[in-house]
């Protein structure tokens, strides 16, 4: 029984439902820009003249419970009050496999 436990222990522990495209152990930051679609055009007419960011972070075992606010389109957009939005990108750092999780949308626009 006590292997079990210990099992499902470190299966909950050692594993998160946190993901990124790179899979990293100790560190991983990645970050995703996207400039036009599939077939080559520009998103939007909007210029790229300012940026805002909005970010949601966790840690710990509240990974499985609690993603923290933010990580809003919106949020971004009106922290840098942004009307006409270019370019959504997004940010990610784990530290220590899900130990510490944080992910941003970070919006460009004007």
């Amino acid at each position: 029984m006590k292997y079990i436990l210990l099992s499902i222990f470190s299966l909950a522990l050692f594993t998160n439902c946190l993901t990124t495209p790179i899979p990293g152990i100790l560190v991983n930051v990645t970050s995703q820009h996207v400039t036009a679609d599939s077939t080559g055009n520009a998103l939007t007419s909007a210029k790229v003249e300012k940026s805002g960011k909005s970010c949601s972070f966790s840690f710990l075992l509240a990974n499985y419970l609690f993603f923290g606010a933010g990580h809003s389109i919106d949020d971004a957009a009106k922290s840098a009050n942004i009307k006409k939005i270019a370019v959504i990108d997004r940010e990610s750092l784990s530290i220590l496999t899900g130990l510490f999780y944080r992910e941003c949308v970070v919006v460009w626009g004007e």
